[in-house]
């Protein structure tokens, strides 16, 4: 078992959410912007040893049905920040991996736009997790982009199914350090993902464990 476990109404993107994606744009907001934080708090970090089930969030309103089977997602060419994932689906009693499950994941490109109607598909996709519930992808770091006066923190939605196709979780990772999740309402500190690197040269995410 990992010594190091991490268990793991959105605004429709405009052109000004792209154009305002990066914290250096012109309208980007101080992360102090709010007198009170506004995440939920649903857990201590790291992860507690007790296990719980990954904590369940919103898919969003950019979700799309049929996303390719694939686990590599930087096929487009675009200038960002390479991302890679490993990690660990297991049932409810943190023991038994989930074989066979469909993992879906889906994420904005790094100007900070979803792609909803191309038939590319742009950073979605389907993986299958092997005989001991693993499953591995890389892409690009996700841009932020504006929900109401602030910008949502970089984030990754997720859904597990198991291998009779029941949908078993809908959730949201986020990235350590990131200085809007505070002001978040959405955000979750129990979903929050440490990693080595850094979001100027690359970030490596591992031991993510989806607990369903």
């Amino acid at each position: 078992m990992p010594t190091r476990r991490v268990l793991i109404q959105h605004l429709a993107a405009t052109g000004v959410a792209t154009g305002c994606a990066s914290l250096l744009g012109a309208c980007a907001r101080p992360a102090d912007w709010c007198e009170e934080p506004q995440f939920n708090d649903d857990g201590p970090y790291p992860y507690p040893e007790d296990c719980p089930l990954t904590a369940s969030q919103s898919e969003g309103p950019f979700h799309r049905e049929d996303a390719p089977e694939r686990t590599e997602l930087d096929l487009h060419g675009d200038e960002g920040t390479p991302l890679s994932m490993e990690g660990q689906v297991f049932e409810g009693d943190c023991d038994t991996p989930l074989a066979g499950a469909v993992v879906e994941v889906w994420h904005a490109d790094p100007s900070g736009s979803y792609d909803n109607k191309s038939d590319d598909m742009r950073y979605r996709c389907r993986i299958t997790t092997d005989g001991e519930g693993r499953f591995a992808l890389s892409s690009l770091l996700p841009g932020r982009y504006l929900n109401g006066s602030t910008f949502r923190p970089r984030h990754l939605h997720l859904k597990v199914f198991d291998a009779e196709g029941v949908e078993r979780l809908t959730t949201q990772l986020y990235f350590e350090g990131d200085p809007y999740i505070e002001c978040d309402p959405l955000a979750n500190t129990s979903l929050v993902l440490p990693f080595s690197g850094s979001e100027e040269t690359s970030v490596t995410c591992e031991d993510v464990w989806l607990v369903v």
